[in-house]
């Protein structure tokens, strides 16, 4: 089972669906076993160093394309043939072990041709890539979990569910504030017209209009809680 994930990709590529990805998987192994680097290299770290070390950790690497990853520099050459690419850094290190090596392609983006990388890490695209689609974000991403968990889970757990404690909560505080509303309506009755507003409008019409009035702040508060 996979217990360590790492996340390859460029932030100006594939940056918000990384986040996304990110937040998923750390409900699921939680956050130490998921590499991010926005979130997990600290301020004055040596970068190069901190990825060799955190892929020596991983079980497995997700190498997110989007259809910037092979964006040409001003001199006309992918960022990919630069020697010091961070994202080639990354696939050449985690190539380098025995772990899942999983392409992503993000929104469409097609798997590079060979020839269009340089040979430390050419074998990249003989590995078999999923499907990161925006239209079916949700389905994909829960099948790209399953791949790394080895087991499709029944319940999304990256969904947050509000829970039964939360609900109670929002129901009282509804009942509570619609209560507060009906004594502040009381009291300006009675200092207006000087007597009970059951003296005016007669007890089962008093009881009726707080009994609907709680009832009312109940389901505001359920409504609020979903």
């Amino acid at each position: 089972m996979i217990k360590r994930v790492f996340i390859s990709y460029r932030r100006d590529d594939t940056g918000p669906v990384a986040r996304l990805i990110y937040d998923r998987l750390v409900r699921v192994v939680s956050k130490p076993n998921v590499f991010f680097d926005v979130s997990a290299i600290r301020g004055g770290e040596d970068f190069k160093q901190k990825i060799a070390t955190e892929i020596t950790k991983c079980d497995a690497a997700l190498v997110l394309i989007g259809n910037k990853w092979l964006k040409e520099t001003p001199e006309n050459q992918s960022r990919i043939w630069e020697l010091d690419d961070y994202v080639r850094a990354e696939i050449r290190e985690a190539l380098a072990r025995p772990i899942l090596v999983l392409p992503v392609l993000v929104s469409g983006a097609g798997m590079p041709k060979a020839e269009q990388l340089p040979e430390d890490v050419r074998v990249i695209v003989t590995k078999n890539a999923m499907q990161l689609r925006h239209e079916s974000f949700e389905d994909d991403a829960e099948m790209l979990l399953t791949v790394l968990l080895g087991e499709r889970t029944r319940e999304r757990p990256w969904e947050k569910q509000t829970s039964i404690v939360l609900t109670t909560l929002h129901a009282f505080g509804g009942a509570v504030t619609a209560a507060l509303i009906v004594i502040t309506v009381a009291l300006l009755h009675f200092w207006i017209f000087d007597r009970a507003l059951s003296g005016s409008i007669g007890t089962p019409m008093t009881l009726l209009m707080i009994t609907l009035s709680v009832i009312a702040g109940i389901w505001a508060g359920l409504n609020r809680a979903r």
